[in-house]
């Protein structure tokens, strides 16, 4: 297992931050135009949605624990049917530093024990759009 941190500071309240986590429209902006769907309670399924392709729902997985503002912890898995896999362990923690400034930190705990220079980008590039979506609301470029 390798396990990396990703840590930002956020120009926005932890209930803002939490919105842009769980909230379709706000994920498909920055989340590499992917759209999350969740009842977001432990046992819940997670789904993140493409408009393209023919596979609707290639990454999902199960809601482990959460905390509304403040925490959250999923698997994910990748592919369906016979191609699924378990892919990684995700954790959002967030917490306020001040008024409107939230320290956001992403784990990824990543079942496959070598480094995927890709995958390690994704991630850096979904914290980031993160960011720049809450502080700018910019959506990203396509």
């Amino acid at each position: 297992m390798r396990t990396r941190t990703f840590t930002l500071y956020i120009a926005a309240t932890p209930d803002r931050v939490w919105q842009a986590l769980t909230e379709p429209a706000q994920t498909r902006r920055y989340y590499l135009g992917l759209a999350v769907e969740s009842r977001w309670c432990p046992g819940a399924p997670i789904v993140f949605r493409t408009t393209q392709g023919p596979v609707p729902d290639a990454l999902h997985g199960e809601i482990i624990h959460v905390i509304p503002g403040v925490q959250l912890i999923h698997n994910l898995y990748t592919g369906v049917g016979a191609e699924q896999e378990a892919h990684c362990w995700l954790t959002w923690d967030l917490a306020p530093v001040e008024p409107a400034l939230t320290r956001a930190a992403l784990t990824c705990d990543d079942l496959d024990p070598w480094p995927d220079p890709e995958r390690d980008d994704a991630w850096s590039r979904i914290v980031s759009g993160l960011k720049t979506v809450l502080e700018t609301g910019a959506p990203l470029p396509g």
